[in-house]
């Protein structure tokens, strides 16, 4: 069996690192997995470039990608993919002969709307990775849920248009993909229940396959040896979270909760913790972040062994998004044995079991994620059992061998239905 998976890129991001992850948790169970990208950071024979026939480079063509949205009064506060201008996948795929085509985040104009129709004599699954093939174009959709009934006037872009680009893009789609067989695959329970009621993905089977964790790189280790490591002090109580407030390709994502996590450590400080806490923040290399705790930024951890190290070393993971998918930083923390608290919304329900291995907090309440944060370290202070409980949560939800074999069944399943009856059992032609 060969799985092919289109993806952006292989390993430049969190999406993509859960595709990878993916990707060879496939190939060491004895599936031909391949990987087909814009733009590739590994060094693994496995994974194949494209370059949109030549004609584009993929930064012009993201660009371009873009380029209907400069009549919107677009603020860049999420990400707003248009797909429209054309390419052809086909020829590229049709070269690597698969058995199955994978879909997973589709940004930067990976793959235009029309993409799924001309692949459809392949058996086609889609991961849901945000929620961009639900929508007219957001890959979050906020408060908004215009997107279960056409889009249009689309907050996000500032329209006041009933008829604007997000309703044009989902009535493109609509045409695209109605009589084309998709598996969806939502990597939470509340990103499936949304592809089961939009009209867009209602009809096809959606199935629940959460993001795949590496137990054995992201495992407990020595909180001691991890700070030292990290140049973290021994003595202070660690609270880490990753890129929350920063830009990336010009889009700054206000979902991440930022300004409430800012608030929620200020009042910390306010209560006593300025000296006995200090913030630690990887994505960013520097910044002017005041939040009445020392900061200590440092920047892009690409490998997963100082990620886990990372984690190791702090006393509480905080993930305070306002909508997440999946929440894969919260998964590994919690592989790691570091407790994560977080607002209780969206996928990060699927992740953190209240009071258990860390703390829910109401969403938009900077006031009970403080509460949350300290709930988590006094918790630690006393014993391990925290710890050991999000170990558990990690080992029983999260073992990418698991979730490999969840994802072989899938693609069995759906090959077996596309074989042909036998001929003993298939109707006689009439006369």
């Amino acid at each position: 069996m060969r799985v092919l998976h289109l993806s952006p890129t292989d390993t430049e991001g969190g999406a993509a690192r859960g595709v990878y992850q993916l990707h060879c948790g496939l190939r060491t169970a004895g599936i031909d997995s391949r990987m087909l990208v814009q733009r590739k950071f590994s060094d693994d024979p496995s994974v194949v470039t494209r370059q949109f026939d030549g004609r584009l480079s993929n930064a012009l063509y993201e660009r371009l990608d873009r380029l209907p949205l400069k009549l919107y009064d677009w603020t860049h506060q999420n990400w707003w993919t248009v797909g429209w201008l054309p390419f052809d996948l086909r020829r590229a795929v049709d070269r690597l002969k698969p058995d199955i085509v994978q879909f997973h985040w589709i940004g930067h104009g990976a793959a235009p709307i029309r993409t799924m129709r001309r692949l459809h004599d392949y058996p086609i699954v889609w991961t849901l990775r945000d929620m961009w093939p639900l929508t007219g174009g957001c890959h979050y959709s906020g408060d908004c849920e215009k997107f279960l009934a056409g889009c249009g006037a689309c907050p996000q872009l500032g329209s006041p248009r009933s008829f604007d680009i997000s309703r044009w893009q989902w009535q493109r789609k609509q045409r695209a993909w109605h009589d084309v067989s998709i598996d969806y695959v939502g990597l939470s329970n509340w990103i499936a229940d949304y592809a089961r009621h939009s009209p867009l993905t209602a009809g096809n089977r959606v199935s629940v396959i959460p993001n795949g964790i590496d137990l054995e790189r992201f495992s407990p280790g020595d909180q001691a040896a991890a700070r030292a490591a990290w140049d973290l002090p021994q003595d202070r109580r660690i609270v880490l979270f990753g890129a929350l407030f920063g830009t990336f390709f010009g889009v700054t994502e206000r979902r991440k909760g930022f300004e409430y996590l800012r608030e929620a450590l200020q009042m910390l400080a306010a209560q006593g913790w300025a000296d006995g806490a200090m913030a630690v923040v990887f994505g960013a290399e520097d910044g002017d972040l005041d939040v009445g705790l020392d900061v200590r930024y440092v920047g892009r951890v690409r490998d997963d062994g100082s990620l886990a190290s990372l984690y190791a070393a702090a006393d509480v993971m905080v993930v305070p998004s306002l909508q997440e998918n999946f929440g894969k930083t919260a998964a590994e923390a919690l592989a790691c044995g570091t407790p994560v608290a977080a607002f209780a919304n969206s996928g990060l329900l699927d992740i953190v079991d209240h009071r258990q291995n860390g703390y829910l907090a109401q969403t938009c309440s900077a006031e009970d994620l403080a509460r949350g944060i300290a709930w988590c370290i006094s918790e630690v202070i006393r014993d391990d059992r925290l710890r050991r409980q999000a170990r558990r949560k990690a080992v029983e939800a999260f073992d990418i061998r698991s979730v490999v074999e969840r994802y072989i069944s899938l693609y069995e399943g759906i090959l077996e239905r596309r074989r042909p009856a036998p001929a003993s059992t298939r109707r006689p032609a009439a006369a």
